[in-house]
């Protein structure tokens, strides 16, 4: 779907999301972002132009509306509501413009966030986790890239797999060990071991979060703002698109675009039939 057809399916929605809010206000949240590439250099919805990118940020950081995802974490699990709405950074993968672009803005800005890093990206270039396309290419942040982002106040580190694959289709022995290796990796380079934890594809099923939650604190899947009930190893992510720009990152802050992702769901089944 290209770019225009994407911004013309959002359009109703965000009339619909509208009207429905002008009728029942919904009740403050904290929602997580989900963030991927900013260099905006590949024809994808999953990597940002970064003045794009900076414009958003500096939009939350005005609002001081970000918190750290640890914060973020405990508030939901004690069942607390923000007086206000909140919200949570989050980047998957770990591409090098996380730490010349973003890293540096959220410094400025003060704003908190998580990365979710694929370990063998780092480590060996693994096929780019975005898309399986051989014409586009990728370059990771590095070992000491990433602890002197650990270092900092700004950034937290979690685990996004080692090779980022469909963790439903794998054998058990291939999900421990995708499991595992981040950890150790973390551990052998950086001393520490990431608590949290980002699906690829944002796919999971009973087993693949029963075997994750042997090993971390929580994860992230895809979806949009917190539903009913608390599940640490479901935390639905709202995906930050290419073809949101900035008047429809605008809606959905406002809540005005929260039938995105179903609308995009149901298109997939319908072309897979």
């Amino acid at each position: 779907m290209s770019l225009w057809a994407r911004r013309a399916l959002k359009a109703p929605l965000v009339v619909w999301g509208a009207a429905r809010h002008a009728l029942r206000p919904p009740a403050p949240s904290i929602t997580f972002l989900g963030y991927h590439s900013v260099a905006g250099r590949l024809p994808l919805e999953l990597d940002l132009p970064y003045p794009v990118f900076r414009k958003q940020m500096e939009t939350l950081a005005r609002h001081g509306s970000v918190i750290a995802y640890d914060e973020a974490v405990t508030c939901l699990a004690a069942g607390q509501t923000p007086s206000a709405p909140r919200w949570v950074l989050t980047f998957d993968d770990g591409y090098l413009d996380f730490y010349t672009q973003v890293f540096p803005l959220l410094q400025a800005l003060r704003l908190p966030a998580t990365l979710f890093v694929t370990t063998g990206f780092v480590d060996e270039r693994v096929p780019y986790p975005l898309m399986a396309r051989p014409d586009l290419a990728a370059v990771p942040v590095t070992w000491p890239m990433l602890a002197e982002m650990a270092a900092s106040p700004w950034v937290t580190l979690g685990a996004h797999t080692h090779t980022h694959p469909l963790l439903d289709d794998l054998p058990a022995a291939r999900l421990e060990d995708e499991l595992v290796r981040p950890l150790q990796r973390f551990e052998a380079e950086l001393g520490m071991r990431p608590r949290h934890f980002s699906y690829p594809r944002a796919v999971c099923d009973e087993r693949v979060v029963a075997q994750v939650a042997r090993h971390y604190a929580s994860a992230v899947v895809g979806g949009g703002s917190q539903a009913a009930g608390w599940d640490p190893y479901r935390i639905p992510r709202l995906p930050i698109r290419r073809s949101d720009g900035y008047f429809f990152f605008d809606a959905k802050l406002r809540g005005r675009l929260g039938d995105e992702e179903q609308v995009y769901r149901m298109l997939h089944h319908w072309a897979g039939r």
